[in-house]
Order: C-alpha cells, then sequence, then structure tokens
C-alpha cells in the first residue's frame, strides 16, 4: 500500500492533488507546526486583467512559533470572508465553470470554523469530489504519531500499513532512507511537471481552483498524466 503525507494546505494547487491520486492513503499532516507566510492559509490566482494575486486567511498568530497547525484559530476580527469572495468571485464570475462550483465554494468559506485546518479540509473534499480522488484520507492527529522528521513520516507509515512512502521531492535532502529500508518501506519521489492547460490569462502554479473555473471536472487526466491542454 502506497502513504503520502502532506501539509493541509489552503486552495492547493495542482500538484498537490497529483500526489494525492497517487496513493493509497493520503495522510493530513496536521500534528506539525504551523509555518508563517506558508501555503496552510494562503494561495495564489490570477484576476480578469492577467495579475496574479495571494488570498489569504488570516490567523491567530500570537505564539505561532510553537502553534501545531490543527490548533491555529482563524482571526475573524479582520472580517476577512467578504473581501475573500468579493475578490475570487470577481476574477473568476466570467469563467466557464464559474455558476458550476461557486455556491459551494462560498458556502465553505461562509462558515465560522475556529481552525484553519477546518476550513483547508473541507476544501480539500470539494477538490476531491471535483477531481474524482477516491482514495483514503486521514489525519495525522488521528494516528497519535511519534518522533520527528523522517522518524514521524516512519512511524506514520507503519501505523497505516505502508509498504510504500511518497514523499515531495525534497524529501531527498531530509529523508533518513535507512530507517525506511529497515522496515521494508520503499520510498519513492514525487514528481510533478505543471502542465499547461487552456485560459485566457494562463499562469502555473495557481490554486487548483483555476484549473476548475476553466475546465470544471473536465480533463482531470491532465493531473494523472501532465498532458497539455490546446
Amino acid at each position: 500500500m502506497q502513504v503520502t503525507i502532506h501539509q493541509p494546505e489552503h486552495m492547493p494547487w495542482l500538484g498537490f492533488f497529483h500526489k494525492m491520486a497517487q496513493a493509497d492513503l493520503f495522510v493530513i499532516l496536521d500534528n506539525v507546526q504551523f509555518t508563517k507566510n506558508n501555503w496552510q492559509n494562503r494561495n495564489k490566482f490570477i484576476d480578469p486583467n492577467g495579475r496574479v494575486f495571494w488570498l489569504t486567511v488570516p490567523v491567530l498568530t500570537k505564539g505561532h512559533l510553537k502553534t501545531t497547525i490543527k490548533d491555529m484559530e482563524i482571526d475573524y476580527t479582520q472580517k476577512w470572508q467578504k473581501k475573500y469572495w468579493g475578490r475570487l468571485s470577481d476574477s473568476y464570475r466570467h469563467h466557464p465553470y464559474f455558476e458550476k462550483y461557486a455556491a459551494d465554494i462560498k458556502t465553505i468559506l461562509d462558515r465560522n470554523y475556529q481552525y484553519l485546518v477546518e476550513i483547508n479540509y473541507q476544501l480539500l473534499h470539494f477538490f476531491r469530489k471535483a477531481l474524482g480522488i477516491n482514495n483514503r484520507i486521514v489525519k495525522a492527529s488521528e494516528l497519535n504519531p511519534t518522533g520527528k522528521r523522517s522518524e514521524l513520516l516512519l512511524d506514520i507509515c507503519l501505523k497505516t500499513g505502508a509498504t510504500s512512502y511518497l514523499s515531495g521531492p525534497s524529501g531527498r535532502d531530509y529523508l533518513t532512507l535507512q530507517i525506511f529500508s529497515e522496515r521494508d518501506i520503499e520510498v519513492r519521489f514525487h514528481q510533478f511537471n505543471h502542465p499547461v492547460y487552456e485560459s485566457k490569462h494562463f499562469s502555473p502554479y495557481l490554486s487548483t481552483l483555476d484549473f476548475l473555473m476553466n475546465h470544471g471536472g473536465n480533463n482531470t487526466e491532465i493531473i494523472k498524466n501532465q498532458q497539455t491542454l490546446s
């Protein structure tokens, strides 16, 4: 059984879901430290003029250097939801599949979740359904793994019965491969070449929402096969 592990990003890019789709089990790594100015509470989109911009879910950052992802709370004092949705809808309302997905996205954004991981989790399920990804998913915090870095990932693999672990490409720089080999777990490294897909203003590495607004649930082979659409 192939397992892959990843932090719960906000509105992730296509490579995130390509990696997810390669595994039998996807583990949400929610029990590690929150990282400020990363992908956990923000992502990139594109406006009607072709300008790339960020949308961010504000969080309560006091003590964030010691806060795990699962315990990071959303900051509602900034009243961010109306502005977030306004920018998103203004940018995509004229795209082919806006009407298909707008209500679901707005419903998720309008809820007052206490924790960042909750809104990210709901968005992950939205994208999984839209892209036809049906593998199993579990939160690392539910497994109560121990250790740090390689040891933590290995313990998750052991607790889930993995025979193969699909790492991100950066794992080549930090994983202690020997400890996986000693437990008969093969380590593989994910590779994803970002495809070019049809869009009025294409830019790579945007949120997967950009792909959905242009192609809907069609052409999802672009994720599995990394094909170029024209």
